[in-house]
């Protein structure tokens, strides 16, 4: 009995745990309303739209677990989006991409990191300002919507794999398998100690300039991800697709947990923050509601997280004052 009490107390401590709470809740809403939620066609089309905000959340979280914040992700999934589009044809797709890659590292990781890590600017000024310079090349790339996407690269996004997997889910695993390989390097380690306490991590020897910048660059990796299934799922170059991504992604980041101090919470928190909001716009759809609601009611789950989040310090708090008052 007492392990079992102990196990659901580290599990209610846990900060990812109140929003995988919240995603319960919401999973059994939607589930009542849509009743083929469950079936194989919904999840399948579930998740190519739940996908690239998994991604564009985990690379937001890493990023504000590192003590900084990036507003300029939304922009550069437009650019990358842009780019891809003004230079993709059914012959080239995989050189197209790894230059997408390349620039999303470049803007994202390098560009970014060098002036939060190297130059010590502010994060929240810096990355509305490359946020704005990135949109800014992505409407000059690709002025209106169009450009060219192989029909190919939509139809095996919307696929599945043997017929019972379905892609977008399998690139979901893909890349949550890189992110649980790099959770077990020092390096993420690294990310945690300056992202709770920055002085004591570099009087720890620990280089906060490598390790921002490592942080971008991982964060962009995955903010490529995200493009790619964007790019899959729309078959279109359009500069506003990445408009919702950059605040969506911090919505999911507070929601799952993570302190936009830095240096705690989990990228499990992330995840089930992604798939929240995901879910709250299906419920909002199927219960016909306006999509105006859709703002309201994200607003609301984010208190409600945010205060049921503070009750694990609330226990933690009252077993000190007891043993407080037990050592009088």
């Amino acid at each position: 009995m007492n392990k079992i009490k102990r196990i659901s107390a580290d599990l209610i401590r846990r900060p990812s745990f109140t929003s995988f709470l919240i995603l319960v809740v919401l999973v059994i809403v939607n589930a009542i309303i849509q009743p083929n939620f469950f079936s194989y066609r919904s999840l399948k089309s579930n998740f190519m739209s739940y996908t690239p905000l998994i991604f564009a959340a985990v690379a937001q979280g890493m990023i504000i677990l590192s003590g900084s914040i990036d507003l300029s992700l939304g922009s550069t999934i437009a650019l990358l989006n842009c780019l891809t589009a003004s230079m993709l044809s059914d012959s080239n797709v995989f050189k197209v991409m790894m230059f997408g890659l390349f620039i999303t590292l470049v803007v994202s990781g390098v560009i970014n990191g060098l002036l939060i890590g190297k130059l010590n600017l502010s994060p929240l000024i810096t990355t509305f300002a490359t946020s704005a310079i990135y949109l800014g090349i992505a409407m000059i790339i690709l002025p209106k919507a169009g450009g060219y996407v192989p029909r190919f690269l939509y139809n095996y996004y919307k696929g599945s794999f043997l017929g019972i997997i379905p892609n977008a889910f399998l690139l979901l695993i893909l890349g949550l398998a890189l992110w649980l390989i790099f959770s077990r390097t020092s390096a993420y380690r690294y990310i945690y100690a300056v992202g709770s306490n920055e002085d004591g991590a570099f009087a720890s020897g620990i280089s906060i300039l490598k390790t921002r910048l490592f942080a971008h660059l991982f964060s962009g990796f995955f903010i490529f991800l995200a493009g790619v299934c964007v790019i899959m799922f729309t078959s279109t170059g359009d500069y506003r697709t990445g408009s919702s991504y950059t605040m969506n992604s911090i919505a999911a980041v507070v929601i799952g947990g993570i302190s936009l101090s830095g240096g705690k919470g989990s990228m499990a928190g992330a995840v089930w923050g992604a798939l929240i909001l995901g879910v709250l716009n299906n419920i909002i759809f199927y219960s016909h509601a306006s999509s105006y609601f859709q703002v309201l009611a994200k607003g609301l789950i984010i208190v409600a997280a945010l205060c049921i989040g503070i009750i694990p310090a609330l226990i933690n708090n009252s077993r000190m004052k007891k043993i407080g008052g037990n050592l009088k």
